[in-house]
């Protein structure tokens, strides 16, 4: 610890190996989102792929979640980590809302798996957002070549509060393959506020991805991520369900009655230590 710094206090948490550290808004008073590139680095911070600033506002939890390089983003992962908190801590019973990035999402806690309501999907421009003339649905997404691969990749652009490319492939990509294209796709020009990217694959009646999020790289889990990849899912097969997804880091369930309907996101989240941080 550095002399003469004052502590900030911390709790690290995680679902589906997706980690972050978590604050409460009540302790700090400074700027957020600098915080976050502090303490989300490895090696020299807390490391995270976001930080978690929670508060409350009446019988309300608010959620602020920001990522490594100081964005602001709404974060599936981030609410149920949120929620597991704020239930431990005797801040919430086991049915309330989180209000974070201007919605309002209704949580239920039943034992280990914490329910959360995201809203709907949508794949129009204004809200993915992309500067395309209408919907990015099932349409040629990457065309490109390096010194060793040549492929078009077609897929869909949308939004599940967060921004997401989704790429159905017969099989996950090589790490060669994913960082390249991935990378690329991120911050392509036709997605002005960047996008993630999650690359499908039927595993049976299940989904398994491979998640790059936007500010952060390569992830080991996504709540938003794996929404949109059951959702546009769900659109390919003209039908809704329950929707077991594979994240390397574990798994969640998404629900939802059609792909335009409200979804339900299901996992889990542990709180994994706290500490005191130097600022």
């Amino acid at each position: 610890m550095l002399v003469g710094a004052n502590e900030l206090k911390f709790w690290k948490v995680q679902s589906i190996g997706n980690h972050f550290p978590l604050i409460l808004t009540s302790e700090f008073f400074g700027d957020l989102s600098s915080l976050a590139v502090q303490m989300c680095r490895d090696h020299f911070g807390v490391g995270g792929d976001g930080l978690l600033a929670v508060g409350m506002e009446g019988a309300d939890l608010v959620l602020r979640m920001f990522n490594p390089d100081g964005t602001e983003d709404f974060c599936g992962n981030g609410l149920r980590c949120a929620a597991r908190f704020a239930f431990d801590q005797g801040l919430v019973g086991a049915g309330f809302n989180i209000q974070h990035l201007g919605r309002k999402v209704p949580v239920s806690v039943e034992g280990s798996l914490i329910k959360t309501g995201i809203g709907t999907a949508s794949y129009d421009p204004k809200d993915v957002p992309t500067i395309i003339a209408g919907e990015l649905f099932d349409e040629t997404i990457f065309a490109g070549r390096d010194s060793d691969w040549s492929v078009v990749l077609s897929g869909s652009a949308l939004s599940t509060g967060s921004t997401h490319i989704v790429l159905p492939v017969g099989s996950l990509p090589d790490d060669d393959g994913f960082r390249a294209i991935s990378s690329r796709l991120e911050v392509d020009p036709r997605f002005p506020q960047r996008t993630s990217v999650i690359w499908a694959a039927r595993d049976g009646e299940a989904l398994k991805i491979r998640i790059w999020e936007r500010g952060v790289g390569e992830t080991l889990g996504c709540g938003t991520g794996s929404s949109a990849a059951a959702v546009d899912w769900m659109r390919r097969r003209k039908r809704g369900g329950r929707i077991e997804v594979k994240n390397p880091g574990g798994t969640v369930w998404v629900t939802a009655d059609s792909w335009s309907s409200p979804i339900t996101l299901e996992g889990e989240a542990t709180t994994v230590f706290q500490g005191d941080f130097p600022i």
